[in-house]
């Protein structure tokens, strides 16, 4: 049956808004306890914006730790902006949440996975660079899809109910 109402799309959202909301908390008051986060994310994506530096040595993906050298935390509606220090220098990065391919808090053993395709990932040609503006300024190409569902585990198996001849609604 072919879904109409887009529950994938749904669910990939709420999952997205689980690391918008963790990180506005971040944003108020700081990293509590242990927790510490790793995130993945498609650095070609459409609105990522990361130093010239880092997408040569990141031309795909790139994985941040968010821990003790971050500062200048910004959390957006759409992304967030940090400024994450790489080999004792601290460089601005922007990450759109549709960009984001894993997030994970290893402390608490949370992990959350994408496996939306996508076809917004633009080229990223090597004058893009960190600009607080690039968002607004990218046009939005379509280059190529990454189908990420061969990273992760179908929700398939946690909606069905595998008693043989059942009836959920009996």
């Amino acid at each position: 049956m072919q879904d109409l109402i887009g529950y994938d799309e749904i669910i990939e959202s709420s999952m997205r808004s689980v690391i918008y909301e963790t990180l506005k908390k971040i944003e108020k008051t700081g990293l509590p306890g242990k927790h510490y986060f790793i995130v993945t994310f498609a650095t070609k994506f459409a609105g990522v914006s990361i130093p010239k530096s880092l997408m040569e040595k990141y031309p795909e993906e790139m994985t941040i730790a968010i821990q003790y050298q971050f500062k200048s935390l910004i959390v957006e509606e759409e992304c967030f902006k940090i400024s994450l220090s790489f080999g004792g220098k601290f460089e601005k990065l922007m990450v759109p949440y549709r960009s984001i391919t894993s997030f994970a808090d290893p402390s608490m053993n949370f992990a959350l996975k994408f496996s939306m395709i996508y076809g917004d990932v633009e080229d990223f040609s090597s004058e893009n660079h960190f600009d607080e503006n690039n968002l607004a300024n990218k046009s939005k190409k379509k280059v190529k899809e990454i189908d990420l569902s061969q990273k992760v585990i179908s929700l398939d198996a946690f909606r069905k109910n595998n008693k043989p001849n059942s009836d959920i609604n009996s």
